[in-house]
């Protein structure tokens, strides 16, 4: 990086799950690079968490979903329905990205919602991705990798590399796997699933040690843990994870703000 003028800005804006907690919004990860603004995952009340952030809605460039459960795209008809206003909608064109089954997802949601939730096409297209293909999508600010992660066969993450050199990896839900340590492989920032305690570990989930061992494999910079379930509430997940990562763990919070 050459300056702050080119600084990467990250708002963790939903730091929980499904499960309402008092502080924690489910999943949402808004990324800038120069004039460019990404959202990843949209889950109940992202919408709001982006007018908390001081972000507007319809500046955003792209929304990238890494599967399609209710806990990571639940503001997705919001963020629609909000779109259309006369007043306050978009101008320039959303591009919404996700797992091959995207466009049925849409009409399915189009079924439900009607014309409620429908953009022109100058403002709105789909992009669906083959989690089995680990392609890339070249951005204007640089690229976009997707990985497949072990969660459901829909499931995906994203690493966003600019063209200044700064690299942003989200695993969105995923138990351990290869592809989340090449997903944030030389990251400077690796914003972590982190569901559950060691002692509660669930399958297609990680607990602080296996997000831990993915951080040290993928020698990523700096580790934000995730997607913290209330059962991590009075457990020190950093020290879990510091038993096999030594770089620097940072524990989210909702609209925790990060430079790179």
């Amino acid at each position: 990086m050459t300056g702050v003028e080119d600084s990467v800005e990250v708002w963790l804006l939903g730091s929980g799950t499904g499960i309402p907690h008092p502080r924690r919004r489910p999943p949402a990860l808004a990324v800038r690079t120069g004039t460019y603004l990404f959202l990843f995952d949209c889950g109940a009340g992202t919408l709001w968490s982006l007018a908390q952030a001081g972000l507007e809605f319809h500046d955003l460039d792209w929304l990238f979903l890494t599967h399609f459960h209710p806990d990571h795209s639940g503001d997705l008809a919001s963020l629609l329905f909000a779109a259309r206003s006369p007043l306050y909608g978009r101008k320039k064109p959303l591009i919404i990205g996700g797992a091959s089954g995207l466009a049925d997802f849409y009409r399915r949601l189009r079924d439900v919602y009607g014309q409620w939730i429908h953009l022109d096409r100058n403002l709105l297209s789909l992009h669906e991705i083959d989690p089995s293909a680990s392609p890339w999508l070249d951005l204007p600010c640089g690229r976009l990798v997707t990985l497949a992660m072990a969660h459901t066969a829909a499931s995906v993450g994203y690493r966003l590399e600019t063209k200044d050199g700064a690299v942003v990896a989200y695993s969105g839900d995923t138990d351990y796997c290869a592809n989340a340590a090449l997903l944030a492989r030389d990251a400077d920032l690796f914003v972590c699933e982190c569901s559950f305690p060691d002692h509660l570990k669930t399958a297609g989930h990680l607990s602080p040690r296996w997000a831990g061992r993915l951080a040290r494999e993928a020698g990523c910079r700096r580790l934000l843990l995730s997607h913290l379930y209330p059962a991590c509430d009075g457990v020190d997940v950093a020290a879990a994870c510091r038993e096999e990562y030594d770089g620097e763990i940072l524990v989210g919070e909702d609209l925790m703000r990060l430079r790179i």
